[in-house]
């Protein structure tokens, strides 16, 4: 028999808007093989509608910041800067954002993610990248779960960082890249900053 595929139609149809609205963007596609009991709750979200998430690279323009008191040099906030999360898995660098609630867009739920983690208001502006996941149990269940995750390209819009205590390992804004960035922000960061060289963390991107 031919395994179920969840959420595949759904999942398409919000690639193939993103793409006709944004142009075509690089997809990465991965195939993620679960244990049978996480996998048992991932189909449980999925059946009852989770189908991805979306996250921002969030851009704050010099003349965006807070002014300066006397005693700071004047070139302190001179420089473009990107908001980032300190991810508490892996303690690498990441984008704010999260899942997709409900009948909310990809922007949405974007720019909803990036205000409960960061207090930070943006505006989604363009997309650099969409992940497209297939999972599969590892034990005897023959689903096949389709999920979607939307990276874009955001400016800043108001707001100051405020995380919440037991929410994240921290926020900041960055001028210049940080050590131990996640992927998806490596590749971004080679367009932003000129100097800075990733390795292609993400292979083959095409779909």
């Amino acid at each position: 028999m031919a395994p179920e595929h969840v959420n595949r139609e759904a999942v398409e149809r919000r690639r193939d808007r993103l793409q006709a609205e944004y142009g075509e963007v690089p997809v990465e596609r991965i195939r993620d093989e679960v244990p049978p009991e996480r996998f048992a709750t991932l189909c449980a979200e999925s059946r009852e509608g989770y189908i991805g998430g979306a996250y921002c690279w969030v851009v704050r323009e010099p003349d965006q910041t807070a002014p300066l008191t006397e005693s700071m040099p004047d070139d302190l906030e001179a420089d473009r800067r990107v908001l980032m999360i300190l991810n508490r898995a892996d303690e690498r660098w990441g984008l704010p954002g999260g899942g997709q609630e409900g009948d909310e867009t990809f922007e949405a739920a974007a720019v909803r993610e990036v205000r409960e983690e960061t207090g930070v208001d943006c505006e989604v502006t363009d997309t650099f990248h969409l992940r497209r996941v297939t999972a599969e149990s590892t034990g005897d269940r023959d689903e096949r779960l389709h999920a979607l995750y939307v990276f874009f390209d955001a400016a800043y819009v108001d707001g100051h960082i405020a995380v919440q205590p037991g929410e994240l390992n921290g926020a900041a804004w960055f001028a210049e890249p940080p050590e131990r960035l996640q992927p998806a922000n490596a590749v971004r960061a080679d367009d932003f900053w000129p100097d800075f060289e990733a390795d292609d963390p993400l292979g083959d991107r095409s779909d």
